[in-house]
């Protein structure tokens, strides 16, 4: 199964990292406590440090940090098991799904409510995107 979709799974397992690594810079960041560089001279603490930066306690960018470090352990996980690789492949479009959504809400928050926007944070819509497409392709 994974054979078959090989170009699939290497663009998936690409985006997660990348994916993982926006997230984690996110995170550094924010315990570095230093301003953000945005490429769009926009103020990305605005949006990051904002009410809505967080589910309850737990950051937004630390619950996409482990979203897209459990994608990458989920793709490397079907390698090894094609039962692995159908449940795996079955999941993944709807926890990218539920993400997808999760995003395009955050993005509405930044453009409507708080009306300015992280650069980085529209990366990882993007990446969340992507993966999402890239999920359906898999199944």
């Amino acid at each position: 199964m994974v054979s078959d979709n090989f170009q699939f799974v290497a663009s998936f397992l690409v985006l997660s990292i990348g994916g993982l690594i926006n997230a984690g810079y996110l995170v550094w960041k924010h315990y570095q406590k230093k301003p953000f560089v945005c490429p769009l001279d926009h103020d990305c603490s605005v949006v990051t440090e904002s009410k809505w930066s967080r589910i309850f306690v737990v950051r937004n960018e630390v619950i996409g940090m482990l979203f897209f470090l459990g994608l990458i352990v989920g793709t490397f996980a079907s390698l090894f098991s094609t039962n692995w690789a159908t449940l795996i492949f079955t999941i993944f479009p709807f926890a990218t799904g539920a993400s997808l959504l999760f995003s395009l809400f955050l993005v509405f928050i930044q453009f409507k409510v708080i009306k300015d926007y992280c650069f980085y944070c529209l990366i990882s819509a993007g990446i969340t995107l992507l993966v999402f497409l890239n999920s359906l392709l898999l199944l």
